[in-house]
Parts: C-alpha cells; sequence; structure tokens
C-alpha cells in the first residue's frame, strides 16, 4: 500500500476532525494518565486528546510513516509508534483508547472486535474508557 498524504489529508482537516471530537465529547471527562489514539493520522485527533487531558501522556498509533512524521511534528510532546493497531498493545493500562476513523481500514473484524476488547480493554485502567 502506498504511504498516505498528510498534506492532501489535512486540506479537509476541519470536516476529518469534526467526528472525532463528536466522538471525545461521548467520553467521561475523568482524570486521565495515559491516552492511547489508534490510527492517529497526521495527530489531528491526538490533538483534541491533548487539549482535552493536558497533563497526560499520549502515544499515537499509525501505520503510516508520513502521517506520523507530521504528528511528530505537529505534537512533539506526544508519543508516535508506527505499527499494525490491531496488534498494539499499550505498555501500562491506558485510561483512554480512542479509535475514530481507523478501525474500517481493517480486516476481519469478526476477530479484530473481540481481540480489541480483549487486549486492549484489559490493558485499560479501571474507570477507563474504549472510544472508536
Amino acid at each position: 500500500m502506498a504511504d498516505w498524504n498528510p498534506s492532501l489529508y489535512l486540506q479537509f482537516g476541519a470536516e476529518r476532525t469534526r467526528p472525532a471530537a463528536e466522538l471525545l465529547a461521548r467520553i467521561a471527562h475523568h482524570p486521565v494518565a495515559l491516552a492511547v489514539d489508534l490510527g492517529c493520522g497526521p495527530g489531528n485527533s491526538t490533538a483534541l486528546l491533548r487539549h482535552a487531558w493536558p497533563e497526560a501522556t499520549f502515544i499515537g498509533v499509525d501505520n503510516s510513516p508520513a502521517m506520523l512524521e507530521e504528528a511528530a511534528q505537529r505534537l512533539p510532546d506526544c508519543r508516535f509508534v508506527e505499527g499494525d493497531i490491531a496488534g498494539f498493545r499499550p505498555e501500562r493500562p491506558a485510561d483512554v483508547i480512542y479509535a475514530n476513523a481507523s478501525l474500517q481500514w481493517l480486516t476481519d473484524h469478526q476477530r479484530l472486535f473481540p481481540h480489541l476488547v480483549s487486549n486492549l480493554a484489559g490493558k485499560r485502567r479501571t474507570g477507563g474508557a474504549n472510544a472508536g
């Protein structure tokens, strides 16, 4: 697969970010120490998370090196990891596991969703949130 083009993606940044903001609005705003953004792209959704919880640590995961480079330039205080979001495991329990407009790109949803729930939710701290 060809890599994504962050400049082209961000030409419609407001339109792409609106659903991410709507999803974020549905998350209870309790204290967050770690938030994981699965399929973070150029960091537009990660920026929303950072604005909501400025004291938290953030990890963005994506399979596009170009998108991750853009995200790292925009948000140098966040950590970005290249990899398959279906197989990502946070190193420590997360308070928020967030996936906006990314899960539809993955295959075999009948196995993917139970995998995400059992592996990612199991790494989520008690009282945390899965949003996707």
